[in-house]
């Protein structure tokens, strides 16, 4: 068991990296496939969010997708390849892993699959023992030719509606527009009618994601294996997927940090930096492997601000409070730095 009292725990796509493999995989292998995957997305942050589906957790559009591929003819072999070629690091994460590294123990929470988690391992030379992400297997099914063509199809419908538009506060369909119910119904009857007893069907009950709950349960496996308490841990996310283990984090009395975070982390998180680069998350981690949960408050407090009407620079550049206090203001700044990181297309994804 680890002698250390705090530890550093980060979710890999928004605070190190800038892709979103998922999303690349689709687009790489199934025709339109980023505008498909941003239907599957906004679905999943619709059973995760809105109707709280039993036994869904954020992130399980991951679950939903490998059928598509299988009916696309892809094999482990091509996400392997494909994930390998395009790691796109965070400016400046490369440098703060190893700055958190040397502070404390590290560890990655990640929803993605385990191909691309082990190619971003390559480029930076964290240990993948210390990572926890969503196995892939599409070699270990086969599929009729009638099911990949059946598939294929549902793919070609589901383009041809509409991303579905989740209102604030949205508990149920009924909340939803017209055509959004009617795309909800459409993915309903799909995902969890017509597919059972099939192949996909079978697929997507073995597909595990880390994500939202699971991505809390890796944490306090995580924790209780290092023997640290819960306020030794600070918690990096920037998605719905992170959304229950920043909120568990706050909750222990250790620091919960969205980064460029979407409206999802900012509810959770206790703290929040916007910036175009992953410098903030070392000198927050310094102040925490110092400090504690204080160290970083006092940190945050003392974060320059940029003077009135000037152009900020230096340190400035990103955007460090607490949520509670600015909450407007380091929403807004979180959205530029999203959109400005990652991209559009990105940015729209819970």
């Amino acid at each position: 068991m680890s002698t250390a009292t705090r530890i550093y725990v980060t979710d890999c796509e928004g605070p190190l990296t800038r892709n979103d493999n998922a999303q690349e995989v689709a687009d790489r292998f199934i025709p339109d496939g980023a505008e498909f995957f941003a239907r599957l997305s906004r679905y999943d942050d619709y059973l995760a969010d809105v109707v709280r589906l039993e036994g869904y957790n954020a992130g399980d559009t991951l679950r939903l997708l490998p059928p598509f591929l299988k009916a696309f003819e892809v094999t482990d072999e091509d996400v392997e390849l494909f994930s390998a070629e395009g790691v796109l690091m965070v400016p400046g994460a490369l440098a703060a892993l190893d700055r958190i590294r040397a502070l404390m123990p590290a560890f990655i929470i990640s929803t993605s699959y385990t191909p691309y988690l082990k190619a971003l391992c390559a480029v930076t030379g964290f240990p993948f023992a210390q990572v926890r992400c969503t196995d892939l297997s599409l070699d270990a099914w086969t599929m009729p030719a009638a099911e990949k063509v059946r598939l294929r199809d549902a793919a070609a419908r589901i383009l041809a509606r509409r991303v579905i538009e989740i209102p604030d506060g949205a508990r149920g369909a009924g909340d939803l527009a017209d055509d959004d119910r009617e795309t909800v119904t459409l993915l309903d009857r799909l995902f969890w009618s017509e597919l059972r007893d099939t192949v996909s069907g079978e697929m997507i009950a073995a597909v595990r994601p880390v994500g939202g709950g699971m991505k809390l349960e890796a944490l306090k496996a995580i924790v209780a294996g290092q023997g640290v308490p819960g306020a030794g841990v600070m918690y990096v996310g920037d998605s719905i997927t992170d959304a229950p283990a920043l909120a568990a984090v706050r909750r222990w009395g250790g620091v919960s940090l969205s980064f460029n975070g979407n409206s999802y982390a900012l509810a959770q998180a206790e703290f929040a930096a916007a910036g175009p680069d992953a410098s903030v998350q070392a000198r927050l981690a310094k102040a925490f492997a110092e400090g504690g949960r204080d160290g970083v408050a006092a940190a945050v407090r003392a974060w320059p601000r940029p003077k009135s009407g000037k152009r900020p620079a230096g340190r400035a550049r990103t955007r460090v409070g607490v949520v509670a206090e600015e909450r407007d203001a380091l929403a807004e700044a979180s959205a530029a730095m999203r959109r400005s990181v990652r991209g559009e297309r990105v940015a729209r994804l819970g």
